[in-house]
């Protein structure tokens, strides 16, 4: 039986990894700018946490995620999204009790069972940023800041702010009744799930992918319209500083974001250049009631969230070239005879000592492989320990970019062997 790996899953390797590294460095390093501190969450949580915080009728909770019950009965999920799982931590380790903002960026595995496609899989890599305890609009502007400049260093051109308002609790109720009496009269035409999210959760509807419930949406109310002073005023608020900071946006009034526990701000960053619907390239928003609900103080958070998986595809998509800093010089030490291998140790050993990337040929072949191996394994050096290298103390060492030869004393000229390899940085 030949085993493959589960479906919706994928194996790293190649030039995906230097993809995937240089996204997550990009991120680490724009975070480090920005003062964000890493927090490591499990990869499993009480299920409660993620139906309480997502909402238990969202598509996530009722149809995606995968939970299971461990040997004493408790219900376990995976967890789908990052934020719930920060926002228990907070709570949990009292994070929140010295100076406010709290800014933490997270960086993990997410699971969701859905049908697999380019950029979506049930295994999915994710980063984002959560900035907890501040109401301020200056603070939703800033993680926005943050987002678009991720994206701008990554290399995406032509990049559009989508933002909108989905106000407080008390405004959303007044609108809430008028989408319902608005929906009712084309509930036939909608599409199963959005039937029922109309007396269930109608916000739900604006995430419908289908067309037809999406033309529907057309001249439905706009919350925007609805917001109550408050909100309004947060909402010009976070405007203004993004004039400020020249990020170019557009007011969306029918964007929503997919779970629950949003309110005020949301937004997602595209990109002109995608040809295609799903054009998105991440997003987030403000979330002011979770922490509370979870059990924990009444402060006010934002954040967003990154699929990993999605932006390696979409650069490559976009063909999106980038430097990668300049590798340690590789050195492959051939030995040519088991009987030598003391000798080809001693060499590994003074290399490795000194942090340069080092190898040796563990199985034993002719000269001529070997050196087609080392070309084809990127080394940039060959040193080759046979008879005449342990006789004389000589060694060769075989520039292999250049197509030079050097010999050089073992015991004399060390420190020509450091100054031939530096050479290559």
């Amino acid at each position: 039986m030949t085993l493959n790996s589960p479906r919706g899953t994928k194996d790293f390797f190649g030039n995906d990894i230097k993809y995937r590294n240089f996204i997550i460095n990009t991120a680490r390093q724009l975070f480090y700018v920005y003062n964000y501190s890493e927090i490591i969450t499990p990869a499993f949580e009480y299920t409660e946490v993620f139906s309480r915080s997502i909402g238990e009728e969202t598509d996530i909770v009722q149809k995606e995620m995968y939970t299971f019950l461990d040997k004493k009965g408790r219900s376990l999920t995976l967890r789908p999204e990052g934020t719930a799982s920060v926002v228990r931590a907070l709570i949990e380790n009292k994070l929140y009790s010295n100076r406010l903002p709290v800014k933490l960026f997270y960086i993990g595995n997410m699971f969701r069972y859905e049908r697999p496609q380019k950029g979506r899989m049930r295994e999915f890599w994710q980063l984002g940023v959560e900035s907890i305890g501040i109401g301020s609009s200056i603070i939703d502007a800033e993680v926005i800041w943050l987002l678009n400049s991720f994206f701008k260093q990554l290399g995406f051109r032509n990049l559009i702010l989508l933002i909108n308002s989905i106000g407080c609790s008390k405004c959303r109720v007044k609108y809430i009744l008028e989408l319902k009496k608005y929906l009712k009269p084309f509930k036939g035409e909608l599409c199963f799930d959005c039937q029922n999210r109309i007396d269930s959760n109608p916000l739900r509807i604006f995430d419908c992918k289908k067309e037809g419930c999406r033309k529907i949406l057309e001249d439905s109310p706009k919350i925007n319209s609805f917001l109550c002073s408050e909100c309004k005023d947060h909402f010009e608020g976070v405007l203004n500083f993004l004039k400020i900071l020249e990020i170019n946006y557009e007011v969306n009034p029918n964007l929503v974001r997919g779970f629950d526990y949003y309110t005020k701000t949301i937004f997602e960053i595209i990109s002109s250049d995608i040809k295609s619907a799903q054009n998105a390239l991440g997003g987030g928003g403000r979330y002011d009631d979770l922490i509370n609900q979870f059990g924990g103080p009444d402060i006010p958070a934002t954040g967003f969230a990154i699929g990993i998986d999605r932006t390696l595809m979409l650069m490559k998509q976009q063909n999106i070239n980038f430097d990668i800093k300049k590798e340690e010089p590789k050195v492959y030490v051939i030995v040519m005879d088991k009987n030598y291998q003391s000798f080809a140790l001693e060499v590994v050993k003074f290399l490795r000592d000194k942090n340069f990337a080092c190898d040796i040929n563990f199985k034993i072949k002719n000269l001529s492989s070997e050196l087609k191996l080392a070309e084809k394994s990127s080394y940039n050096f060959a040193v080759i320990i046979g008879e005449d290298e342990v006789n004389t103390g000589n060694i060769t060492i075989k520039d292999i970019d250049k197509f030079k030869q050097y010999k050089i004393n073992w015991k004399s000229q060390k420190n020509k062997i450091i100054k031939l390899i530096w050479s290559k940085k």
